[in-house]
Parts: C-alpha cells; structure tokens; sequence
C-alpha cells in the first residue's frame, strides 16, 4: 500500500489514528495530515505530511526517503523508497544484514562477507533513459518497464549502465516477462550482461534465458567458454516472470535463473575482467524488464 493510499484511509477515518511523534507501522495510520516515515533510524513514525524533512523537494506524504535525496519511487512496496533501500527488490528479511555492509538479504551476493554496495538501481518508473545508461533503437520506457523489441533478428537489443568501481567482485540482477517471440528469429535469448568496455573495443560476460532448436537453456557465455543448464520448463512462456542472476568473483561466474515451476544454475571461467558496465540484453524477443540491480564490492588492488 502507497503513503498516498495511507493518507486516503486517514481521511476516511475523520482524523483518527495515531498522532504526529508517536510510533506508527502499516496496520496504525497516521492522523490526518500526517505521514508514516518508515526510514527514521530510531523507528517508523509519524511526521507532518505537508513537510519535506530532507530538504529534496518532495512533500513527506509522497517521500519514500524523508532522510535522504530522493525516495519517488519504492519498487518492492515496502515504503522505504529505492535510493534508500538497502534492498530495493524485496521485503527486508528477519535478520536482514548479517555482515553489516548495509546490504540486505537477498540482495546481498555475499551474506558473510562485508563490503558490499548497490552501485545501480533502477525500477524504469520515470518513463525514460535513465542518466548516463546507454541503450540500442529497441528500447522504450513505459509504465515502470523498460521494453525490449527486437528491431531485427541477427542483433542484440542492449541496455548498459556504467559502473562506479573497478572490482572483480560484481552481481547482476534482473527480472523479466516475455510478450513475444520474433517470428523470424531461429534463436531467442534474454537476460542480463556484464561489461568490461575499452576504447578498443571490450569483452562480455553474459547470463541468458536461450532458445535454440526449440530447447530452453540457462547459458553463461564468458569470453573462455559457455556453460548450460538446461530447462524442462519453457523460458519463454508469456505468462512466466523470470529472475536472473549473474555473479562475478575472480575469475569465477555464475549465472542462476529462477522460473515460475523451475530453477537452475551454472558457471564458467572468464578472463577475471574488472567490468565497468552491467545491463539488460534480448535477442528475438520482446521483452519487459522490472529492474536492473548491480552489487560491486571494493576496488582492485593496483598492485
């Protein structure tokens, strides 16, 4: 439920409910006028509607981040708004941070190791590009999606976002629909990349839903070698949702694919690149992307 939908019920209930100052939770509403800040550090609580504690902009009533810059949108409805989620994609779990690096399960690739950072997010709600992403013709931006059409059947339809570290520790994850396949197209492919882009060109390490020959398989494609998982259920079913992951540790990647009645996973060496670009690939098929969410952990080591 949205705080605008918070405010609402608060208004139905001819200004009852729980006080500015005092603690508040999805199931005890503010009174009117006022607002649930569920990111106070000291615990949710409510605070004037009409005010913009941080400063950013936003009245209260519509910030998912009143401590913060930001906080328009919140992805997984869990009123802690994306730029100030420590997990964007879901719900915080009951021990959500057990290395402290302010990252929460399940989003943290390493849940015992600390040092972790989300370096990109984004639920595609603002109907655009996002800043400094790059992306081919096929790419629109439409009611928090980004849609991936194949313009033709021999090129991938990418979607990149620079990277702000140089690691060899990354995690890539995104979630999809498929609408179609292209009817021309004698292979079909979707899911997520990383980048290690040069001036001279560059490498790709991939982590793809694959249909070729009317068999479905989870292929991680590194610059050394490709590995498979085959799947008996369909990895293009149009009434699927699909969630990808592709990890990169050293020289070390895997890739792991969830589906509605089936999960699957493999890995593969790579060249031990230091990406410093990750996104969103599709090859003929359209598409729907929900987010795309990269986890980097520390710099390389110069020497």
């Amino acid at each position: 439920m949205t705080r605008l939908a918070f405010a609402f019920l608060a208004l139905a209930g001819c200004g009852s409910g729980v006080p500015l100052g005092s603690e508040c939770s999805e199931d005890d509403l503010c009174e009117d006028g006022a607002t649930c800040d569920f990111t106070d550090p000291a615990g949710a609580v409510c605070i004037d509607g009409a005010g913009d504690l941080d400063g950013d902009g936003i009245q209260n009533a519509q910030d998912f981040c009143n401590h913060a810059p930001g906080g328009r949108f919140d992805e997984d409805n869990d009123q802690i708004g994306d730029d100030c989620d420590a997990c964007p994609i879901a719900r915080p779990a009951s021990d959500p941070d057990t290395d402290g690096d302010a990252v929460d399960s399940p989003c943290d690739p390493d849940p015992t190791t600390g040092g972790d950072q989300i370096v990109v997010f984004d639920g595609f709600n603002s109907g655009m590009l996002p800043d400094n992403w790059t992306a081919t013709a096929g790419w629109t931006f439409v009611g928090g999606e980004a849609i991936a059409t194949a313009v033709d059947v021999v090129n991938n339809e990418v979607l990149t976002a620079p990277l702000p570290l140089v690691s060899l520790h990354v995690a890539v994850l995104g979630q999809y629909r498929i609408d179609e396949l292209t009817p021309q197209a004698t292979s079909n492919r979707a899911g997520i990349i990383a980048v290690d882009q040069r001036p001279a060109g560059g490498d790709d390490i991939s982590c793809s839903g694959v249909r070729t020959g009317g068999g479905d398989n989870l292929v991680i494609d590194t610059t050394l070698n490709a590995m498979t998982d085959g799947f008996m259920s369909s990895l293009f079913d149009t009434a699927g949702l699909y969630r990808v992951t592709l990890k990169l540790d050293n020289a070390q990647a895997g890739c792991a694919l969830i589906a509605d009645t089936e999960t699957g996973a493999t890995q593969a060496t790579t060249a031990g690149e230091a990406v410093n670009q990750a996104g969103l690939t599709v090859k003929g098929v359209t598409a729907r992307f929900q987010y795309l969410l990269v986890i980097q952990r520390g710099p390389v080591d110069p020497n």
